[in-house]
């Protein structure tokens, strides 16, 4: 039986080279996994790599430059706004009279609007946005043509949602508990 002898370093030397050559021999039947940069050019990756070469890639479907607004009354961004995203504004849920509430946001034509409830969604509460020849009606709580709506009224319309048959957003009670509320108080059992 062998014996080391000598200092501790060669001992660890040894080791080591033991190691290394484990190590070389069991790395030799692995592929090599190499990073290609294949760089963006428009693109998407929706499939994963089968190959350590190179991608799959699929085409992004081309966006129409231009909308058919043909169906629409009126000029396109004349006498209503086309946003495709809500922009940021300077709109603020702690600047309205009530929350929960829902308010037309005048620096997008009122094509943006807002429902403030409990702080959940930001400083601006929910966002969302009327198709394109719609606007936000703040009378009625919804969507309506850009003709039917003057947006530098939603302002002084805000107080609406103050008015519980109004406001889309305050709990209403069941017709059967408006029309009779002692009705409980006077049941009789008959048998």
């Amino acid at each position: 039986m062998a014996r080391w002898h000598g200092n501790g370093e060669a001992k660890a030397i040894g080791v080591v080279l033991v190691l290394a050559a484990i190590l070389d021999a069991t790395s030799a039947g692995f592929p090599e996994h190499r990073a290609i940069d294949v760089g963006y050019n428009g693109y998407q990756n929706f499939q994963p790599v089968v190959s350590h070469h190179r991608p799959i890639v699929v085409e992004e479907p081309r966006k129409k430059s231009e909308q058919d607004f043909s169906k629409i009354p009126g000029i396109p961004g004349v006498d209503y706004p086309i946003f495709h995203k809500v922009p940021p504004t300077s709109f603020s849920c702690a600047h309205v009279p009530y929350a929960p509430g829902m308010y037309a946001n005048v620096e997008t034509g009122c094509q943006a609007y807002h429902v403030c409830h409990d702080g959940r969604e930001g400083h601006q509460g929910a966002s969302f946005l009327c198709t394109n020849g719609t606007l936000f009606n703040q009378h009625e709580f919804a969507c309506d043509w850009w003709y039917n709506v003057n947006c530098a009224d939603a302002p002084s319309l805000y107080s609406l949602n103050l008015d519980p048959t109004k406001n889309p957003f305050v709990p209403k009670k069941k017709p059967e508990e408006e029309s009779q509320p002692h009705q409980d108080k006077f049941k009789i059992a008959i048998f």
